[in-house]
């Protein structure tokens, strides 16, 4: 089965919304990066766009804090793939010029972390950063026999990327979904 880094769509989005957190109650921008599950989550977290700028609601939401932001119809359509490996944490999407408020998306946090990431057949660079080595990876490798059975995961020591299975991507392929884009990975 191939394997991919999920990506949003810019080349795509001319129309799309891109919005702009503008009430997080202290959530961190990274706290739903981690692979973790969130808790004590405000359901009142809130995102801005101005409908001059972009008035299509895509089902990968676009935003400034990088967040895996879904539509009801990726949550439902994805229900069966996506399973125990998502946490979905409620936002409101929030026209700017007449306050209105969209309730049907989800920040999608990702919680299936494996160690898959296989170094030999990467490219990456390594510097260090306060005395840690940190890897920039340019194009990933996964280990074959780590991804079998699984169709959205982030990878340990390097949890802000998403990869998803073939299944996966050929249910937002058939589905028609919008605003994703995917990168296919090696796997060895």
């Amino acid at each position: 089965m191939k394997y991919y880094k999920l990506i949003y769509d810019y080349e795509n989005d001319d129309d799309f919304i891109g919005s702009l957190a503008k009430e997080t109650f202290g959530v961190d921008q990274y706290d739903v990066t981690k692979g973790e599950l969130v808790k004590g989550w405000n359901d009142n977290i809130s995102f801005i766009y101005n409908p001059d700028e972009g008035n299509v609601y895509s089902d990968y939401l676009s935003n400034n804090y990088g967040w895996f932001t879904v539509s009801k119809k990726f949550q439902q359509e994805m229900k069966e793939v996506v399973q125990n490996s998502v946490q979905y944490l409620p936002i409101k999407i929030i026209n700017s010029k007449n306050n209105g408020e969209e309730l049907n998306y989800k920040v999608a946090n990702v919680i299936t972390v494996i160690d898959a990431l296989d170094l030999d057949n990467s490219v990456y660079d390594i510097f260090e950063l306060d005395d840690e080595k940190i890897f920039s990876v340019e194009k990933y490798a996964l280990k074959k026999n780590i991804v079998d059975g699984y169709n959205i995961f982030k990878l340990k020591d390097d949890t802000i990327p998403i990869f998803v299975s073939e299944k996966f991507k050929n249910i937002i392929d058939n589905s028609k979904m919008t605003g994703f884009r995917f990168l296919e990975v090696r796997v060895v």
